[in-house]
């Protein structure tokens, strides 16, 4: 397990994840260009993207610079108020490139060299009643295929959607606009794309 030192203290990988995890991350747009052709790395927040350490310990990886860019495209008199988060998205993580490769940094400092998954077709894919892949399911890690509403989330119809639940924030908005929800996956289209990402990820 890679040893690190932040805040003047050496933390390992875990400790690491669980930071990248609370804090996100910004991505430099260099890295989707260099990277996103032969890995699986998107700017939609929909992919649910994830990093490889260099002790191979895997991260979620939520780009805090397009949830920013999000927030400020959004803003109106009427969410004038979204503007007091906007400090609680910044984040000291960046992930730039160094010496061609994926770098991971805190504030100014290397952290460690990166990786990505492999590409997959994951996400342009249909099950066989039509239903897309992309938006209905997500490839987390290497080994987990999670589904964002195989039942309603009452946190997200609540107005208390998960932090960095790109769904939960959209089932929000369409609660309070008073707005149909989306159904959730049944389970032959569950079953589906289970086997898919089993046999083809």
């Amino acid at each position: 397990m890679n040893k690190y030192n932040i805040f003047n203290t050496e933390i390992d990988s875990i400790d690491l994840k669980c930071l990248v995890v609370s804090k996100g991350v910004k991505v430099a747009k260099e890295v989707y260009k260099k990277f996103t052709k032969a890995n699986r790395l998107g700017i939609n927040p929909l992919m649910c993207n994830c990093m490889i350490l260099s002790d191979g310990t895997i991260v979620q990886l939520t780009d805090m610079g397009f949830h920013l860019k999000y927030l400020t495209g959004i803003l109106s008199w009427d969410n004038l108020k979204l503007l007091k988060y906007a400090s609680e998205l910044e984040t000291p993580f960046s992930l730039k490139i160094f010496d061609s490769k994926p770098a991971l940094y805190y504030k100014d400092i290397f952290l460690d060299f990166v990786s990505f998954p492999p590409k997959s077709d994951f996400y342009f894919q249909k099950t066989s009643l039509g239903l897309p892949f992309i938006g209905n399911a997500v490839l987390q890690g290497v080994d987990w295929v999670a589904f964002q509403c195989l039942w309603p989330c009452e946190y997200a119809f609540a107005g208390k959607p998960c932090e960095f639940c790109f769904s939960g924030g959209y089932f929000e908005t369409l609660a309070r606009k008073k707005k149909p929800l989306p159904k959730p996956v049944n389970p032959a289209d569950m079953t589906e794309i289970v086997k898919y990402a089993v046999e083809n990820v």
